[in-house]
C-alpha cells in the first residue's frame, strides 16, 4: 500500500521530489524512485507485503521495465508460481513484482489477470509506454492530468498541485455534486484534472493517451436455485476475506454491529486466533446515532480485542479543513469526520483494517432499494385515499435531525410516486430536488456547465431501458456511487493516516457472482440483502441479523441548529458566498432558514454547501499546498472570536474519549 506519482514528458527530480512528498501520509514508512530522461515515477511505500525486500519502484531482470504499484494483490503467489515455471526471475517476496513479469507476458492486457486492489503506473521504456491501470471496483484512486507535451499522475491530486500553474473550478463538477453529493465518472472538481474510472485503464504512448474500460461484469446466466446461491456467495465471500487477510502484518476491523461488518468479523475468527476491532461513536446528546452497544455484543460474542472512540460536535467541524486537504475535493459525507478519526485510532493498534463498504450496493441494501418495491404496492391503493390522506399527513410530518429519516425519506417517496420507476428513483437519490438545485447553482456555473442538472449519470444508467430497474439501479451504484462516494472517503480518511483498509465486499468476483444473481435473490420481498442475511444466519445471533438498519449517520444536522449555528451563519453569510460566486446567496439563505425552522432536514445538503465553499476558498483562493495550512481559522467567512467550550480540543479534531475493551484494556 502507498501513494504514487510521477510523469512522461518535462519534469526533473525536483518535480517528482514534491509529487511525491505530498502523497507522504499514504506512506509513512519509504520512498522510491525511478528518473530517466523525461519520465519519473514516485511512490510512497506503507510496508504491508515483504517488508525487507519489497522497495518500489520494481523493474524487470533488464530493469527496463518499471512499475510503481498502490494497493495489494491478493493472487500474486499464483500468478508468481506461474510466471517461475516460464523462466522469470525474482527478486523479492512482493506481489509488486508479479505486475512487472505479468506484462512481459500479457503486454496491457496483464490487467485482467489481477485479483486485488490497486492503482498502477508501469513505464516501458523500450516502446516509450505509459501505462496507468486502476481496479475493477475502484478501491483505490487514481488521477491525472494532460498537458500539450506531457502527462502527469498521482494517487490524489494534491500530488498533481506541483505541475498546475493556474488553478480553476468545473463548472459542470459543481453541478454535478450538488446533485449527488460526490462527482462522478471522469471529471473532477478541478479543471485539467481527470480521475481514471475504475476498471479502465490508460496507455500514453507517442504523445496519445487511449483511456479503455477493460472490465464489466456480465449478466445473462441462468439463475442457479436459491439455496445453491445462497452456497456459492458464502463460499465466494469466505474466499474473499480470506484473500485479504494476506499480509506481513496483523490485520484489523471495522465493527458497526450491522450485518455487513458483523459477518466478515466472524469469518476473520474461524481464520485468526486473534482479532482488534474498532468503532467510533457520539458522546452526549448525540448518544442516539451510536451503534456502540450493538458492536460490543458482536466483539464479545466472537472474543475480539474491542476499541471504542467517542467524539463530539467540536472534532466535525473543526476537521473540516484537514478531512478537504485529503479529499482534495468537495465530498458530502458528514461521517468522515468520524472515518478520519476512526482510522487514526486504528492506526495506533494496526496497519492494516478490514471494512464493510460494499455490501448495500451489491446485495441491495439501503432503504431507495426496498423503495421501487413499496412503489407497486402505494400504486395500487385509491388515489383519493393517495392524496387526502397519506401525503397530507406526510406533508405536515417534520422531518427529524435526530436520526430517524423516516419523515424525510416518505416525503421523497410519495413525491415520486406519479413519475415512471426510473424517474421516481432518480428523483431519490438525488442529493437536492432540481428545482432547489437549479436555485442554488450560480447563473455564471450554469451557464458554463453542459448538463447543469447535474444528473446524466443517473439518467444514463437509470434510464438505458431494458431489464429490471434494480439491475440498472445496482449498476448505478456500482459504477458511481460505490467507487465515487463511499470507497473514496474511505480510501481517503484511512490513508490519511497510513492505514490500509482492505474490502472484501468489493472483489470482483464475489460482485459479478452478486450482480448476476436475480434481484429478488437480493431483496426478498421488503426484506434487504436476503442473500447475504441467510449467511449471516448461520454466523451470527438472530438479533444482530433481523435488526432494523441503522446506518452509519451523523448528527450535523442537529448540530447546526444548536452548537455550530454560529458557524453556519458566519461562513454561509450572502456577502461570503456572493464572493466565491459558485452559488446564489438567496438560495443558500433559503435553505439555512428551512433547516433553521425545521420545515425541512437540509443536515447533508448543508454540509455539502459548506464542503464546496470550504473547497474553493482553501485550493482555489488561497492556493493552499500542504496539510499545515488546513485550520479552520484560516477559512475565509470562518467565526474569528469562537466559543471556547465549544471550539477547545486539540488540532485536527478532539477527541473526547477513547475506550478498549477485552485484552487490550491495559495498553489502551
Amino acid at each position: 500500500m502507498c501513494g504514487i506519482a510521477g510523469f512522461v514528458g518535462p519534469g526533473g527530480e525536483r518535480l517528482a521530489r514534491s509529487m511525491c512528498a505530498a502523497l507522504a501520509h499514504r506512506g509513512p514508512d519509504d520512498e522510491g524512485f525511478h528518473l530517466a530522461p523525461g519520465v519519473a515515477l514516485a511512490m510512497r511505500r506503507l510496508a504491508v507485503i515483504d517488508l525487507a525486500t519489497g522497495q518500489q519502484p520494481m523493474a524487470n531482470e533488464s530493469r527496463e521495465i518499471w512499475v510503481v504499484f498502490n494497493g495489494e494483490i491478493y493472487n500474486y503467489s499464483e500468478l508468481r508460481h506461474g510466471l517461475k515455471s516460464r523462466g522469470h526471475r525474482f527478486r523479492s517476496e512482493s506481489d509488486t513484482e508479479t505486475i512487472v513479469h505479468l506484462y512481459e507476458e500479457l503486454g496491457v492486457d496483464f490487467v485482467d489477470a489481477l485479483r486485488g486492489m490497486f492503482a498502477i503506473a508501469l513505464w516501458d521504456g523500450p516502446r516509450r509506454r505509459l501505462v496507468l491501470a486502476r481496479d475493477r471496483i475502484g478501491e483505490k484512486p487514481l488521477y491525472y492530468r494532460r498537458t500539450a507535451s506531457g502527462l502527469y499522475f498521482a494517487s490524489e491530486i494534491k500530488g498533481l498541485l506541483p505541475v498546475m500553474a493556474s488553478r480553476s473550478a468545473d463548472p459542470q463538477a459543481v453541478c454535478d455534486f450538488l446533485a449527488l453529493g460526490y462527482i462522478p465518472g471522469a471529471r473532477t472538481a478541478f479543471d485539467g484534472v481527470a480521475k481514471l474510472e475504475p476498471g479502465h485503464r490508460l496507455v500514453y504512448e507517442d504523445g496519445r493517451a487511449v483511456v479503455e474500460r477493460y472490465w464489466a461484469p456480465a449478466r445473462g446466466a441462468a439463475a442457479p436455485p436459491l439455496k445453491e446461491a445462497i452456497d456459492e456467495t458464502a463460499d465466494r465471500l469466505a474466499d474473499a476475506v480470506r484473500a485479504c487477510l494476506k499480509s506481513d502484518v496483523e490485520v484489523g476491523a471495522f465493527l458497526s454491529g450491522g450485518v455487513d461488518s458483523s459477518i466478515l468479523v466472524a469469518l476473520m475468527r474461524r481464520q485468526a486466533a486473534r482479532v482488534q476491532t474498532f468503532t467510533v461513536g457520539y458522546e452526549g446528546a448525540a448518544r442516539g446515532f451510536n451503534e456502540l452497544s450493538h458492536a460490543a455484543r458482536v466483539a464479545a460474542r466472537f472474543d475480539t480485542d474491542h476499541h471504542e472512540l467517542l467524539l463530539g460536535a467540536q472534532s466535525t467541524l473543526d476537521l473540516v479543513p484537514r478531512v478537504l486537504w485529503h479529499f482534495d475535493e468537495p465530498h458530502g459525507e458528514p461521517t468522515s469526520a468520524l472515518v478520519y478519526e476512526l482510522a487514526g485510532f486504528t492506526a495506533r493498534h494496526v496497519k492494516v483494517a478490514i471494512g464493510g463498504t460494499g455490501g448495500d450496493e451489491i446485495f441491495f441494501g439501503y432503504p431507495r432499494h426496498r423503495a421501487v418495491r413499496l412503489l407497486g404496492y402505494y400504486r395500487r391503493l385509491p388515489k383519493v385515499v393517495r392524496r387526502h390522506l397519506v401525503e397530507r399527513i406526510v406533508a405536515r410530518w417534520p422531518e427529524s435531525t435526530t436520526g430517524n429519516r423516516f419523515a424525510k425519506r416518505a416525503r421523497r417517496f410519495v413525491a415520486g410516486a406519479d413519475l415512471t420507476p426510473d424517474a421516481a428513483y432518480l428523483s431519490w437519490v438525488r442529493l437536492l430536488d432540481r428545482e432547489v438545485h437549479a436555485a442554488l447553482i450560480g447563473g455564471s456555473v450554469k451557464g458554463l456547465a453542459d448538463d447543469p442538472a447535474g444528473d446524466r449519470v443517473l439518467r444514463d444508467h437509470l434510464f438505458a431501458g431494458g431489464g429490471d430497474l434494480l439491475d440498472r439501479a445496482a449498476d448505478l451504484d456500482t459504477r458511481a456511487y460505490l467507487p465515487d462516494f463511499q470507497l473514496t472517503y474511505m480510501d481517503r480518511m484511512s490513508m490519511a493516516h497510513g492505514l490500509e483498509v482492505r474490502s472484501p465486499l468489493c472483489d470482483y468476483r464475489l460482485v459479478e457472482h452478486a450482480l448476476a444473481l436475480p434481484p429478488q435473490y437480493r431483496l426478498r420481498g421488503l426484506r434487504s440483502k436476503h442473500i447475504l442475511k441467510e449467511i449471516a444466519a448461520r454466523l451470527l445471533p438472530r438479533e444482530i441479523v433481523n435488526r432494523p438498519k441503522v446506518g452509519f449517520d451523523s448528527p450535523i444536522g442537529e448540530w447546526f441548529r444548536r452548537d455550530l449555528r454560529p458557524f453556519l451563519d458566519s461562513f454561509l453569510a450572502p456577502d461570503q458566498i456572493a464572493r466565491t460566486g459558485l452559488l446564489d446567496p438567496d438560495a443558500v439563505q433559503r435553505l439555512v432558514a428551512d433547516h433553521l425552522a425545521r420545515r425541512r432536514d437540509y443536515s447533508l445538503q448543508l454540509w455539502s454547501v459548506i464542503a464546496l465553499e470550504a473547497w474553493y476558498r482553501m485550493y482555489i483562493e488561497d492556493r493552499v499546498s500542504g496539510a499545515a495550512d488546513c485550520v479552520l481559522d484560516r477559512l475565509r467567512g470562518a467565526p474569528r472570536s469562537r466559543d471556547a467550550h465549544l471550539f477547545a480540543g486539540r488540532s485536527g479534531g478532539a477527541t473526547l474519549d477513547d475506550r478498549s475493551t477485552g485484552r487490550s484494556m491495559a495498553s489502551a
